[in-house]
């Protein structure tokens, strides 16, 4: 199947936004209606002797703001339309399986501490009625961060590329030290980021279905 190629300078940030809203919209469904009762995983050796760090949550939420930063930054308009089909299937792919399979992550074994500044014990707060404990496996926060930072490589700014994929191996180490994620999860989210990557970046064909703006100023 060919896919159209819709993107363009023109368009670029409003179907971004649209696109962007509508991934959040099934992710926001799944985390909080779920129709099946979420399963608890066993904690792996890792998850069980990952400290939690309270701090580390300001890497977590910063995946906020990496989006935005990768999506202005990237340059090539074929390259964007892959790019936001890899990531927008990336998300269907993951709420199906929260759809028909939710895990949960028991974060009642990890309260908030009372000590931390009343800022960051807000952040906590914000985070956790925001995020409830379900749609972990796999992580969209560790595949979309790491999907985000390989379509870099297809741009042609390497440099960019290994800034926000060590931008990403952070935030998914966060996921760990914050109690959001098993371990298994972000081994099945670096597993969807890649096999999205590898289709719609170099396997899937597509066709020019709006004139780019590159191309009307000639």
């Amino acid at each position: 199947m060919t896919l159209p190629l819709f993107v363009t300078r023109g368009n670029k940030y409003i179907t971004g936004a649209l696109m962007y809203s509508t991934a959040y919209a099934l992710y926001y469904l799944t985390n909080h209606f779920p129709v099946i009762q979420p399963t608890l995983l066993p904690m792996s050796w890792v998850d069980q002797n990952t400290p939690f760090s309270p701090w580390t949550v300001l890497i977590y939420v910063s995946e906020y703001v990496y989006f935005a930063f990768v999506y202005i930054l990237l340059k090539e308009e074929d390259n964007i339309n892959h790019y936001l089909y890899s990531y927008f299937f990336a998300q269907m792919v993951a709420c199906f399986v929260f759809f028909f399979y939710p895990v949960a992550y028991p974060r009642e074994l990890f309260p908030i501490p009372t000590d931390l500044p009343m800022w960051l014990q807000n952040v906590w707060t914000w985070l956790r009625k925001t995020d409830a404990p379900t749609n972990c496996l796999p992580s969209l926060h560790v595949a979309s961060v790491y999907l985000s930072s390989f379509a870099f490589i297809t741009d042609k700014q390497p440099k960019l590329f290994w800034g926000f994929f060590i931008w990403a191996t952070l935030i998914t180490i966060s996921t760990l030290t914050t109690k959001q994620h098993y371990l298994v999860d972000i081994v099945t989210g670096i597993t969807l980021a890649i096999v999205c990557y590898r289709w719609f970046h170099h396997k899937q064909k597509y066709k020019r279905a709006i004139v780019s703006s590159s191309v009307e100023t000639c």
